[in-house]
């Protein structure tokens, strides 16, 4: 019986025969950067392949120049009273349980990066099984420049796997790192060229795909240990309960601004008023 994807417009799924599910970030005109929604059609996702039997293998990459340039800064405005608070403390449980549900996936996860992963869909990255980039990718984790702090689990797996003091320059001085250097410290599994990203990793994928999948499974229990699994759930909630304190503070709010009116400002060719 044919499988039924969940209807999507902000991400694009297909599902080939292999069982590797492929997600594709799918708002190219703007870099593929999130809105509130794009992150509820990614816990879709992540709900989709928790119930689906017949999924091996989730590749998540986008469609365009972009992998993700992470959090839409215009959408994620909300006025500073007790309702605008609300939504952006909904907003936060929805991104709270989609990275708990990337951290307890069923299946392994390959991220197939074709360009600049800023924010989240950058921290997001450290939690899948493996990262594939094209070589002229960036990655990028702005949270100091825009009052936030670190999330998807950032605050343990970066200092882990780029070591504590390249950790810092990303999370707290907001360092841009080229996809060479993340491959050199291990953030990134194997460089390609552009025209040749979704070859390799959908051959990695349809490899994972067609081994024995018990012994997947139970080599991925052995790696993401319960422990492990129970720390990584235990940060996730620290992270977003700060990150709420965070976004509905005033320095965060005006720190927002002044990069949005910058960005605006580039691409007018203009100084910005703030």
């Amino acid at each position: 019986m044919a499988v039924e994807l969940p209807k999507l417009h902000l991400v694009k799924l297909t599902l080939h025969k292999s069982g590797v599910l492929v997600m594709a970030f799918n708002r190219p005109e703007n870099m593929n950067s999130m809105l509130p929604e794009s992150y509820a059609e990614w816990k879709q996702v992540m709900e989709f392949v928790h119930a689906s039997d017949g999924i091996r293998v989730l590749v998540v990459t986008g469609n365009g120049p972009a992998y993700s340039a992470g959090q839409d800064l215009k959408s994620s405005y909300v006025p500073a009273t007790k309702d605008g608070n609300e939504i952006v403390r909904l907003r936060k449980n929805v991104t709270c349980e989609l990275t708990r549900l990337i951290i307890t996936s069923p299946v392994p996860i390959i991220g197939a990066v074709n360009g600049p992963a800023i924010g989240y869909a950058c921290t997001t990255l450290a939690l899948f099984d493996l990262v594939v980039s094209v070589d002229t990718a960036i990655f990028r984790t702005p949270f100091a420049e825009l009052a936030f702090c670190p999330e998807g689990c950032s605050s343990i797996t970066f200092p882990r796997i780029l070591g504590p003091i390249v950790a810092n320059d990303m999370l707290l001085f907001s360092k841009t790192m080229t996809a060479k250097e993340m491959h050199q410290r291990g953030f990134v599994a194997r460089l390609t060229k552009s025209d040749e990203l979704m070859h390799v990793a959908m051959k990695l994928a349809n490899e994972l795909a067609g081994r024995a999948q018990t012994a997947i499974q139970n080599s991925r229990l052995l790696i993401r240990n319960q422990d492990l699994v129970d720390e990584l759930v235990r940060v996730n909630d620290i992270e977003m309960d700060e990150l709420y304190r965070r976004m509905i503070s005033d320095d965060a709010r005006q720190a927002v601004a002044r990069v949005f009116a910058r960005i605006q400002a580039k691409r007018n060719g203009t100084k910005p008023k703030i």
